[in-house]
């Protein structure tokens, strides 16, 4: 008994060590790229042309994280996204929903970042 109690008296008088806190961690800063390039919207046959405005955001290795996409001639927005699950996921302000869209390549410079909208010189990656 007596041993016992000296056993939790050493414990509840020894002296306390001082532990570091863990290093806070620092927040993933994305800094975006904007640019302007001439995009194009097919509907009925007809071709129209604009130019559209995007703002990317790439992840440290430099893949693509985020694009948004303005037309403010047509007032539409495309944001696309890479989710890792579902892969690269599309919301447009037309269909008003998030859907997987794969950029296709319609000739020479020119993508299609959604059903019927073409842009020039952006890039899958």
């Amino acid at each position: 008994m007596k041993s016992l109690f000296v056993v939790v008296s050493l414990v509840l008088t020894a002296p306390a060590f001082a532990q570091t806190p863990p290093a806070p961690k620092t927040p993933k800063v994305y800094k975006p790229f904007v640019y302007e390039t001439p995009c194009q919207l097919e509907t009925g046959g007809s071709i129209y042309e604009d130019l559209c405005k995007v703002i990317e955001t790439r992840e440290p290795g430099g893949a693509l994280r985020t694009r948004n996409i303005f037309s403010n001639k047509w007032k539409l927005t495309i944001k696309g996204r890479f989710d890792k699950e579902k892969g690269y996921m599309t919301w447009d302000s037309h269909n008003n929903y998030e859907y997987k869209w794969e950029y296709k390549s319609a000739g020479t410079g020119w993508t299609y970042v959604m059903p019927g909208v073409l842009l020039e010189n952006v890039s899958w990656d």
